[in-house]
């Protein structure tokens, strides 16, 4: 059985790129490829489906994080479950990576720029 799926798919301004699953040290590589495929330099994560994260998946993230601030763009995350989003806090990744509850929040708010540094 397949633990991981992951699509992508374009709604401006963000590749969107969705994350249905256990993100683990076993699935993290199909993660990784799907964010550098993703294009553009603003991605949003949809994470609405996403049912386990462990610290592999988180730096996944952050390397997703500083990868898109290279190129000039921008990450952010839709969907969290309650799990996924304590673990972005006691990390510290929620004050920099924007977090929305729906894929249309996120559209609607744009990227959002950060020079900070986690």
């Amino acid at each position: 059985m397949e633990n991981l799926r992951v699509r992508t798919a374009r709604s401006e301004p963000f590749a969107v790129v969705t994350v249905i699953g256990e993100v683990d040290a076993t699935t993290t590589g199909r993660l990784r490829d799907a964010l550098r495929a993703a294009g553009g330099p603003d991605v949003l994560l949809d994470l609405s489906q996403m049912t386990f994260m462990d610290s592999a998946g988180i730096r996944v993230l952050l390397d997703a994080y500083k990868q898109a601030r290279e190129r000039g763009g921008s990450i952010a995350v839709c969907g969290l479950l309650p799990s996924p989003r304590k673990v972005l806090e006691l990390v510290g990744l929620a004050e920099h990576i924007p977090a929305y509850a729906t894929v249309a929040e996120a559209i609607a708010a744009g990227p959002q720029r950060s020079n900070a540094t986690p």
